[in-house]
Order: C-alpha cells, then sequence, then structure tokens
C-alpha cells in the first residue's frame, strides 16, 4: 500500500507508466507523475540509473529530496556548481560515496528556483536531519540569502534486505518524478543546462 502521502499526489497528479530498462533484456514498469506537458524520460532515466548505482554499492540507501530558492534571478546555474562543489566535498568527507540530480525551473516566480534529490550510504546515514542543517548553511552562503525548503516526507530510507523494498522503491522514484515535469524549465538558451545528474558509474561485475 502507498504512504498516505504517494496516495494524495497520485489523486493531485496522476499516475503513467515509466519503462526503464534494466537490462538487456528486461524492463522496469515505475510510476511517475502524469503531467499534461509531459515529462523528460532523461530525466527520470538519470535519477533511476544514479539511484540504482548506488544500490549495487550499498543495500541501504538514503534518497533525499529538497527544493533550492533563490532571491534573484541568474541567467546561469552559477549558484549550483558552487553549491553542488562545496556540498560534495562536504558529503563525502562525511557519508563517502553520494549521487545526485538536480533540475532548474521557473514558473509564474521572477527567479529560477532549483529541486534536488540526493542518494547516499545508509549505513552511514539513518536520518537526514543534521546534513539538510549543513546544506541549508552552505546554500545560503554561495546563494546570498537563498533558502532551502523541506518537503513533506523528504527522505526515504531504502533496504534492500528489507522485505517491501520493490514498493519503497517505487514510492522514492514516484516522488524524484517530479523533477521530470517539462512545464516550469525554460531554456535560457542551448549552453545553461535545466537539470545536472551525478555520474556515478556500476561497481565492476555488477
Amino acid at each position: 500500500m502507498p504512504s498516505q502521502l504517494v496516495s494524495e499526489l497520485k489523486d493531485r497528479y496522476g499516475v503513467e507508466i515509466h519503462y526503464h530498462k534494466a537490462s538487456e533484456e528486461s524492463y522496469m514498469a515505475l510510476e511517475v507523475m502524469k503531467f499534461p506537458s509531459g515529462y523528460y524520460h532523461e530525466i527520470i532515466e538519470a535519477a533511476v540509473k544514479q539511484l540504482d548505482t548506488m544500490l549495487c554499492y550499498f543495500s541501504k540507501v538514503l534518497v533525499l529530496r529538497l527544493d533550492l530558492r533563490l532571491k534573484s534571478y541568474s541567467p546561469n546555474n552559477k549558484v549550483m556548481s558552487q553549491f553542488s562543489s562545496r556540498m560534495l566535498q562536504k558529503i563525502k568527507k562525511t557519508y563517502g560515496k553520494v549521487a545526485y540530480i538536480w533540475v532548474r525551473e521557473q514558473d509564474k516566480a521572477d527567479q529560477q528556483h532549483y529541486h534536488i534529490a540526493y542518494f547516499l550510504n545508509g549505513h552511514k546515514i539513518a536520518h537526514p536531519s543534521k546534513l539538510i542543517d549543513l546544506l541549508k548553511v552552505i546554500w545560503d552562503r554561495v546563494s546570498g540569502g537563498g533558502s532551502l525548503y523541506v518537503p513533506k516526507n523528504c527522505f526515504y530510507q531504502l533496504s534492500t534486505n528489507q522485505e517491501g523494498f520493490y514498493e519503497t522503491f517505487k514510492e522514492a522514484v514516484y516522488r524524484i518524478s517530479y523533477l521530470a515535469k517539462c512545464y516550469s524549465k525554460r531554456r535560457v538558451s542551448q549552453s545553461i543546462k535545466n537539470y545536472s545528474a551525478s555520474r556515478l558509474v556500476y561497481p565492476k561485475g555488477s
């Protein structure tokens, strides 16, 4: 059974099926949010691949969803580059290997905002409260007073050895699929990305 929050989100956004290529012979059917303008398949694929890669390294993976807001508009993603660089240094030092994906969006506001999802070693972090506090400080500094918003039920602890793993995995993917919606992603120019993901590769022999 889906959690109450995911049930509410499914009532609000609906569901469609995204087929992720799990191997040369098989596909995995995943539920994603249904938007009138559609979604970017490459964003879903990038997110699922990075999450799946982390699960090949660790039997426990913590999935964290956050929103990053700016005080003023920027025509580039320099602030995200600075944030990612500092964030990765801090996270790797404390929690080790990490993967992530972020998207740039702008709808009715004058400035853009960012959504980001992290995938961390669940053996080293069971709850993200301390990490969120750290990220708030880093974002405030690099953005010049921007804010970090924590969505309701912002994290999932995936454990491949526990019953119900696949259902929790699917819920996490459904939540992350919000990042893939098309309608709020304005292309500033062909040289400015509207999303970026880590490039963690599968361990040899997996």
